[in-house]
């Protein structure tokens, strides 16, 4: 009896509508929910089989809910560098739990990137999903997969000390007195350095050894003729370093000869197993300070001249750095996360993948703000940001929802319309119901 069916289709677009507000509601709800996608109801009408000798038979409604995982929301600024967003499509790759996912692991993708650092050391966003990556190797490489977890780690930040590097290079920019009487007594290489003979101008340098102490290096001249000095290297104090002692600390010697402009025109050594002031000598500390071997190389040839004016040292450049603490964390465009030291160094430590997929919209929401994978989805691949169709990662802002208050309210004002028709189906067949009830009586 058709009058049934009604009833039935009156039902079925209660059903319909019910979950249709209860959606809105839902989106409503999360209109502040970092990274959340707001989800909508497709209605799809039931046709029932139809035969021409009867009645019409009403078949109703159906609800089909999705989730619109691909439209991406406005990226709001935050004050925090770990807040991260991503700026295009991918999905970042987190866990529920801090262990591996190659090892069993539960792998879901999410959006909400407001990750800060835990007790332990690891990344987890607000929902306390923990953020994958790519580890960094000291010499800077990556491993990586498009398709593998094996490569990926939770990201943890406890072990990461401070960053020292020992001094390599020095420049000096300085001035040679050529007014300076020539000294015409004996001279043996090694003499500055042991104070047999006074140098006529001396400076010191601070370099950093292998533990990142500073240690001292001092610069003898000795004018020995027109435009010629006699230069050596000596460690200050002389037991810093092996035999130290012996030699008074000598590191390295040479000769300087200048040109009639100022210049330097040539730097010689002193012969034999001696090390030349003009090229890489090694400082061997002694075992007493803790610190390795390490090769300087003093830059005389660029900086130094010999003008009638005072001796001076007008600057001094040096590479090397003291141990530094971790004073921040950055994200680059290319989705590595940089640790920023005290020294003013920094070090990339983990390369942040990002996930696609064919079909975004096809995965499966989880808790969290998390989605999973499923046969509509397909499978995801991992790429680097900014490559293989992934999006650029932003540090200090967040996503916000993709949710159009106006939108919702608006289609909360039709849900409730038709709902109340839905309603209204069914008091209108049951009043007809009810006079076919009266014929009998």
């Amino acid at each position: 009896m058709s009058i049934y069916t009604a009833l039935r289709a009156g039902v079925s677009g209660l059903n319909a509508n019910s979950s249709a507000l209860a959606v809105i509601s839902d989106n409503i709800a999360n209109v502040n929910t970092v990274g959340y996608k707001r989800g909508a109801v497709d209605f799809t009408a039931l046709v029932n089989a139809q035969n021409a000798q009867t009645t019409y038979n009403a078949g109703g409604v159906l609800p089909g809910v999705r989730t619109q995982i691909s439209l991406q929301g406005s990226l709001e600024q935050s004050r925090s560098a770990t807040d991260f967003a991503i700026s295009g499509d991918g999905f970042f790759i987190v866990s529920p739990g801090p262990q591996q996912l190659s090892n069993g692991g539960n792998v879901l993708f999410t959006r909400a990137g407001s990750f800060t650092v835990d007790a332990q050391g690891y990344m987890a966003n607000a929902q306390g999903l923990y953020l994958q990556g790519w580890p960094v190797r000291p010499d800077g490489s990556v491993t990586s997969s498009p398709t593998s977890l094996s490569a990926i780690e939770p990201v943890n930040i406890s072990g990461v000390g401070g960053l020292a590097e020992p001094t390599q290079n020095v420049s000096l920019n300085a001035n040679l007195n050529s007014g300076w009487t020539d000294y015409t007594g004996a001279y043996t290489v090694g003499d500055l350095a042991a104070g047999v003979v006074t140098p006529q101008f001396e400076t010191s340098l601070e370099v950093f050894d292998s533990l990142g102490a500073p240690r001292t290096v001092a610069l003898g001249f000795l004018k020995t003729g027109p435009n010629q000095w006699r230069a050596e290297v000596y460690a200050r104090p002389n037991t810093n370093i092996t035999g130290g002692g012996a030699n008074g600390g000598f590191l390295a010697g040479g000769t300087i000869a200048f040109q009639t402009d100022g210049t330097v025109q040539s730097i010689t050594g002193p012969g034999g197993a001696l090390a030349s002031i003009g090229g890489t000598f090694s400082i061997p500390w002694a075992a007493s300070t803790g610190a390795a071997s390490q090769p300087l190389t003093i830059d005389l040839q660029t900086g130094l001249t010999q003008f009638a004016n005072n001796f001076g040292v007008t600057s001094v450049t040096a590479d090397g750095v003291p141990p530094g603490d971790l004073v921040g964390l950055i994200m680059e465009g290319d989705g590595f996360l940089t640790a920023q030291f005290s020294n003013g160094r920094s070090r990339a430590l983990y390369q942040i993948p990002l996930a696609t997929f064919l079909n975004p919209n096809g995965l499966r929401p989880d808790t969290g703000g998390s989605f999973r994978t499923t046969l509509e989805s397909g499978l995801y691949n991992i790429n680097a940001a900014n490559s293989g169709g992934a999006g650029q990662i932003a540090s200090g802002v967040l996503e916000a929802s993709n949710v159009d208050l106006a939108a919702e309210f608006t289609s909360l004002i039709t849900t409730q319309r038709a709902y109340s028709a839905s309603s209204r189906i069914i008091t209108t067949a049951d009043e007809m119901l009810e006079e076919l009830l009266r014929i009998k009586r």
